[in-house]
């Protein structure tokens, strides 16, 4: 019996630690003000890769459009090109780990109220700026 109680607590202590690795998806928000014409708007939040790639989804009010990330750090040239994003389509962007960023969106606001958009990030750590 105690050969099976141990049996049963190793296996739960495996599958506990296996599932630590996993990558969480965070719902992060970006807010396009009332009347922006700008080519790109950014988050608040900044994001660090946990691993070598960074995945960007299309969220929450976005529908086609381009997504970049820009260096927190002024001082890092990223070699980061806009790369286009659509809805149930991912984007993949290789990643250095310890450099933060913020994500970008190509989208524009001609109305009278901003407006809020949402990528889904996987691979990463957030903060708030």
């Amino acid at each position: 019996m105690k050969k099976l109680i141990t049996f049963v607590f190793a296996l739960v202590c495996v599958f506990a630690l296996a599932s630590c690795g996993e990558n969480d998806t965070y719902k992060i928000s970006i807010t396009v003000p009332a009347g922006s014409t700008a080519a790109f708007v950014y988050s608040d939040e900044e994001i660090s890769a946990t691993d070598d790639k960074i995945i960007i989804s299309s969220g929450e009010g976005l529908g086609d459009t381009e997504v970049l990330l820009s260096p927190v750090n002024e001082n890092v040239e990223t070699g980061y090109v806009a790369t286009y994003l659509t809805p149930g389509m991912p984007v993949e962007f290789d990643a250095v780990q310890g450099e933060w960023f913020k994500i970008g969106v190509s989208m524009q606001n001609d109305t009278d109220t901003d407006k809020i958009v949402y990528v889904e990030v996987e691979g990463v750590e957030v903060r708030i700026e």
